[in-house]
């Protein structure tokens, strides 16, 4: 039987995908080792600052970061916190208001030239909420047990 031209691979064809095949890792080794994006989140980088709320944006204001922001004045000058889409919307959600003292947990970015604090987790009143998981990924209203100050107990019950 003879066989059809088109089934053979190509000479060049074949030097081509194996070109590839071996430039692949390199490529790949490339863009982990670039620059991490402004909303990436290592929970290895995560710092704890407390201080006084100097003023509550809910919502986005031009030139600012998406999402619900909190000033907060610590030892070391003014924080821009972000709390997300999802930070001060829904149930558990926590009200924060000026004059306030928080303790917030997160990582320092800095995002179009300017420091941005994402919140992981915020305590207030003795209180802790969670406004992103250990991935930096927010948790939305639905998702949330509530704010509690206690560890919930994990599995099933009877």
């Amino acid at each position: 039987m003879k066989r059809k031209h088109w089934m053979r691979p190509n000479k060049i064809t074949t030097l081509l995908l194996k070109g590839l095949l071996l430039a692949m890792p390199a490529t790949l080794a490339a863009q982990s080792s670039a620059a991490p994006r402004p909303f990436s989140y290592d929970i290895r980088d995560e710092v704890t600052i407390s201080g006084a709320v100097t003023s509550v944006l809910p919502k986005s204001s031009p030139g600012k970061v998406f999402g619900s922001h909190v000033l907060v004045a610590t030892a070391s000058g003014t924080v821009d916190v972000n709390l997300g889409r999802f930070g001060l919307r829904g149930k558990g959600a926590p009200s924060i208001r000026d004059g306030q003292q928080l303790e917030i947990t997160g990582v320092m970015k800095i995002v179009k030239d300017q420091p941005l604090f994402l919140a992981r987790t915020l305590k207030l009143h003795g209180e802790t909420y969670t406004i992103r998981s250990e991935h930096g990924i927010e948790i939305p209203p639905q998702a949330r047990p509530g704010a509690s100050g206690k560890s919930e107990p994990k599995g099933n019950s009877l």
